[in-house]
């Protein structure tokens, strides 16, 4: 006979019905949360270069390239257009001050001294008889005056006494006006005389200065090609060596064409290419810092700016510290940071991978896992960057291109 069931035999009865539903909701719940964890990204950390987060200084940097090369450097080039007619040294030979380099036929520029030399004894001869004559003219004049001052004396005291005798009723009134008028007039000859005479010294200065001023022009033209024929001798004018010279005897070079170059190679200085985006941020007096290689680094400082732009790169000349000479060598190929500022008290980070944008997004190791996260950065130089925002001192974070895991918020470490 059926009876109805207690409240408490029904509650054992759902009881029965859905613990087993819950046990496999949950084991299912469990399986598949296992199941996402294992299938989550993961990532080796050996396969990882990973830096803490480091409070301290940061210097920012503009990255060039450069050469170097000696800080003196004396070229030698011809002053004259000559045949090269011996070779005395070859490139990588040491030489001393007043060592012949090598020998050039001068001939033609013996024969132009020679004519030079011709040229200016003609001129000054010129000018000598030139003197001569002017000299024989101005006496002429003196001479001329002063005869007219002794008549026009005579004619002064034929006058005064003309003038006494019409007084006297002696002479007529008009032998005292001819005796009168021929003393002025000879007073007048002598002004004209005295005004003929200033003309020709003015004349005369006039002549020989021009005659001076061509003597002069020849003297130093003279002067100069004996310069040239004597700096021909091609001799080293300072101890050093040779790092180039002219290849062939018997080849014909025109004046300036250089033949060759001395280097002082104790000193160098370093030639640097930048692109010309950079040049208003640099400025003569900043540091550099010049990478010799891995393990060489020496300093520097920005000497010069060279002010013209050829295909959009700028030419920069670096004056190196004392002590870095003894590291380098010519031609050596050197990378080299302009230090365009620094901050002191902010927190950095290895660069490896990173510094490229202001703001990006890393990972940072937490435990067993990555976890990403934004991250503002500021100052870079060639080895660490400056984090404003997004990590903490302490922190350890990804330095090395994750660029595969885009997108992933979180990743496993294993």
């Amino acid at each position: 006979m059926d009876r109805d069931l207690t409240s408490n035999e029904r509650r054992q009865s759902m009881m029965r019905r859905v613990v087993p539903v819950a046990i496999a909701i949950a084991a299912i719940a469990f399986s598949l949360a296992a199941t996402m964890r294992w299938l989550r990204p993961s990532v080796r950390r050996r396969d990882l270069q990973t830096a803490r987060v480091e409070r301290g200084s940061i210097d920012a940097v503009v990255q060039a390239s450069g050469i170097v090369e000696p800080a003196n450097e004396q070229v030698v080039s011809s002053p004259v257009e000559a045949r090269v007619l011996r070779i005395g040294r070859r490139a990588g030979d040491r030489v001393r001050v007043g060592d012949e380099l090598l020998t050039l036929d001068t001939t033609v520029a013996q024969l132009d001294l020679t004519r030079l030399g011709e040229k200016l004894a003609q001129k000054e001869n010129e000018a000598t008889q030139l003197r001569l004559k002017i000299d024989e003219t101005l006496a002429g004049l003196q001479s001329q005056l002063e005869q007219k001052k002794l008549d026009d004396e005579i004619a002064r005291l034929k006058s005064e006494q003309t003038r006494r005798l019409r007084g006297e009723g002696l002479v007529s009134e008009q032998d005292a006006l001819l005796a009168a008028t021929a003393q002025k007039k000879s007073a007048i000859e002598i002004a004209q005389l005295e005004q003929n005479a200033a003309r020709a010294r003015r004349t005369a200065e006039a002549q020989l200065q021009a005659v001076a001023l061509d003597a002069s022009m020849l003297r130093r033209d003279r002067d100069e090609s004996r310069r040239q024929l004597d700096l021909a001798m091609m001799r080293a004018t300072r101890d050093g060596i040779v790092t180039s010279i002219v290849q062939e005897e018997g080849a014909t070079v025109r004046r300036g064409d250089v033949l060759a170059r001395i280097a002082d190679l104790s000193t160098f200085r370093v030639v640097a290419t930048v692109s010309d985006t950079y040049v208003p941020r640099i400025a003569s007096g900043m540091r550099a810092k010049v990478k010799v290689d891995d393990a060489t680094i020496v300093g520097g400082t920005v000497d010069s700016i060279d002010p013209r732009i050829v295909n959009g790169v700028a030419t920069l000349h670096i004056a190196l510290d004392p002590d870095a000479h003894a590291r380098l060598r010519n031609n050596l190929r050197v990378d080299v940071s302009v230090v365009i500022g620094s901050r002191n008290g902010v927190l950095t980070v290895k660069r490896g991978a990173l510094g490229g944008e202001t703001r990006t997004d890393v990972y940072l190791v937490k435990s067993d896992r990555l976890v990403r996260v934004p991250v503002a950065f500021g100052m870079a130089s060639d080895e660490r960057v400056e984090i404003v925002s997004g990590a903490a001192a302490g922190d350890e974070m990804v330095i090395s291109n994750m660029n595969d895991y885009e997108g992933m918020k979180e990743l496993r470490l294993k």
